[in-house]
């Protein structure tokens, strides 16, 4: 054999055997529904499905801060169940305290910044927010845009897109926006958010947990930004992989909220 020839043979094997041991990385998206949607505290559940899917860092929607409802923040209480780092983003006042969106992620994790993104109420239902943490190997949003009306969501949507661009376009790492996004793939909030991102969930129906109709919970990676190739992609149903896993563990899908949770499998 030609040395040259060998040598290149070489260089796409060790190629080919870097690519297949390259680690993946778990993101889950989870409109936790304050904890309290069919259950007193479904917490202690939504941990164990967190562990179920081995979850590299998870967002969450529908969170209540220190308020008369919950007096504490439950991001912090989800975060102890796991021994995790937490980042809560206040979306409004509620009850004496807040309410908003949140992002948890191993405490190895190196945190550099955390942000919150006030969006435009516009003739929506209620104030809304985008809870954004930084870290050395990423850059990930959680964000709850508006149900009850398409515009003020497209302007929500408008928001993020601007800010998101002007700070993180041509990010050596990869940037993340997940969460309940209310509207399904093809309309038009979430082909505004696509001027930016590009879309790594799948269509799986992630509304409601029982009998999902809708496919409104979204994970997006800005397209300026780093790549990542994605592995796999769905919602965690009773039926799935993750879903009997949580369940031989005492966790139940269907109760712990009303939304399924979605997970990206994700390579770098």
């Amino acid at each position: 054999m030609d040395p040259k020839s060998g040598l290149c043979l070489l260089v796409i094997s060790i190629t080919a055997f870097l690519s297949s041991c390259s680690p993946s990385f778990t993101i889950l998206s989870y409109n936790v529904g304050a904890f309290g949607k069919y259950e007193e505290d479904s917490s202690p559940e939504v941990a164990r499905i967190i562990k179920a899917a081995r979850a590299d860092v998870v967002t969450l929607n529908e969170l209540d801060s220190c308020n008369r409802r919950h007096g504490f923040d439950q991001s912090k209480q989800l975060s102890g169940h796991l021994g995790w780092k937490w980042s809560f983003g206040r979306a409004m006042s509620y009850a004496g305290g807040a309410y908003g969106n949140g992002v948890i992620l191993p405490s190895r994790t190196r945190v550099k910044a955390r942000y919150t993104l006030p969006l435009p109420k516009e003739g929506g239902s209620e104030p809304r927010s985008a809870a954004f943490v930084e870290t050395d190997k990423y850059v990930i949003g959680a964000v709850h845009l508006d149900f009850a009306d398409e515009d003020a969501a497209i302007a929500q949507a408008k928001v993020i897109n601007e800010w998101v661009s002007r700070h993180y376009s041509g990010s050596l790492v990869p940037v993340f926006l997940c969460g309940d996004m209310n509207f399904q793939p093809g309309s038009r909030p979430i082909l505004e958010l696509q001027r930016c991102w590009t879309r790594l969930s799948a269509d799986d129906l992630s509304f409601p947990s029982k009998g999902p109709k809708v496919c409104i919970d979204h994970i997006f990676c800005l397209t300026s930004a780093a790549p990542v190739r994605v592995i796999s992609a769905g919602a965690v149903s009773p039926s799935s992989p993750i879903g009997k896993k949580a369940a031989r563990h005492g966790a139940s899908i269907e109760a712990a909220s009303d939304h399924l949770p979605i997970f990206a499998r994700l390579s770098f």
